[in-house]
C-alpha cells in the first residue's frame, strides 16, 4: 500500500507561501526546482509539490505530482530530516518516464545534503 502520511506533507497554503517567498536554499535540476527551508520543529522531511498550468492540464499536473511524491517516498535518504521541501515542477517534466524523474531527485541528493548542512551551520535566525 502507498504510504505517505500527513506528517510528511506540507498541506497548508501559508506553509507553501512561507517556503516559496523566503527559501533558505534552492536546488535546481533540469525539470524540478527544490526550495528547502529548515523546519520549525524536529521531525522527518516534509514535501509539498507545485505544478502550474504551464506544465499541462489537470490530468498531466496530477500525474507529475504523483510521480514526484513517489520519488520522495522511495528515496527517504535523499531528503535530510528537519527540512521542508517544496518541489516546483517545470514544463516538460510530464514527458519524462517515472524512472527519469526519480533519477533527477536522486542526483540532487548530495546538493540537498550540503545545503541542509549549510543551513544548520548558519542557524535558524540568520537571513539568506
Amino acid at each position: 500500500m502507498y504510504e505517505f502520511p500527513r506528517a510528511r506533507r506540507i498541506r497548508r497554503r501559508f506553509e507553501f507561501v512561507r517556503i516559496q517567498n523566503a527559501p533558505s536554499a534552492r536546488v535546481p535540476t533540469r525539470h524540478l526546482l527544490m526550495l528547502i527551508r529548515p523546519r520549525d520543529s524536529a521531525g522527518p522531511a516534509r514535501l509539498g509539490v507545485v505544478a502550474s498550468k504551464k506544465v499541462g492540464g489537470s490530468v498531466v499536473r496530477n500525474r507529475v505530482k504523483r510521480l514526484v511524491r513517489e520519488a520522495f517516498r522511495k528515496n527517504p535518504d535523499t531528503f535530510p530530516d528537519n527540512l521542508d521541501v517544496v518541489i516546483i515542477v517545470r514544463p516538460g517534466a510530464h514527458l519524462l518516464p517515472a524512472g527519469e524523474l526519480e533519477a533527477q531527485v536522486r542526483q540532487a541528493r548530495m546538493t540537498l545534503h550540503r545545503r541542509a548542512a549549510e543551513l544548520a551551520a548558519r542557524g535558524p535566525d540568520v537571513p539568506r
